[in-house]
């Protein structure tokens, strides 16, 4: 699914689930954007592809509600 669609949804009030693999930080972070304030959630899987200033920089677009997996 591409990042439009993706925060389409959430902007619906959706969270979503997604794997690091497929998406760039810059995505990443777009979908948590829209998030912000509608208590939605962004969960992404695949997580330790990521560096510790992306995850932060994604983190901070909406601050509680980004889960890193990196299992």
């Amino acid at each position: 699914m591409d990042v439009p669609s993706l925060k389409a949804i959430v902007t619906s009030g959706g969270s979503v689930v997604v794997s690091a693999n497929n998406y760039d930080v810059p995505g990443l972070k777009a979908i948590a954007t829209v998030g912000k304030g509608l208590n939605c959630n962004l969960v992404i899987k695949n997580a330790n592809k990521l560096d510790v200033p992306s995850c932060k920089a994604i983190a901070s677009c909406n601050p509680g509600h980004v889960i890193f997996d990196f299992t």
